[in-house]
């Protein structure tokens, strides 16, 4: 369950945005692993650039290496 109204520490953080980076987690998942809300993933999310979702809930891309676009679905 989500904690509210407590500050994430960088770790927390960190582990957001890496989670968001190398996993195909949706943002529900991340939040409920992280014991947070989706609106603060999303915020961290928007702050790093890590996903970028081009207007669909489903379908966003990462930055991959060599600057190439890495495209994931979530597998719900």
């Amino acid at each position: 369950m989500a904690r509210q109204g407590r500050s994430l520490d960088k770790s927390e953080i960190e582990s957001i945005v890496d989670l968001l980076r190398s996993t195909d987690l949706a943002i529900a998942a991340i939040a409920e692993r992280m014991g947070c809300s989706r609106s603060v993933v999303v915020t961290i999310n928007r702050k790093y650039q890590v996903r970028d979702y081009r207007g669909r809930r489903s379908t966003w891309y990462t930055s991959g290496t060599e600057g190439t676009d890495r495209r994931m679905t979530t597998r719900e």
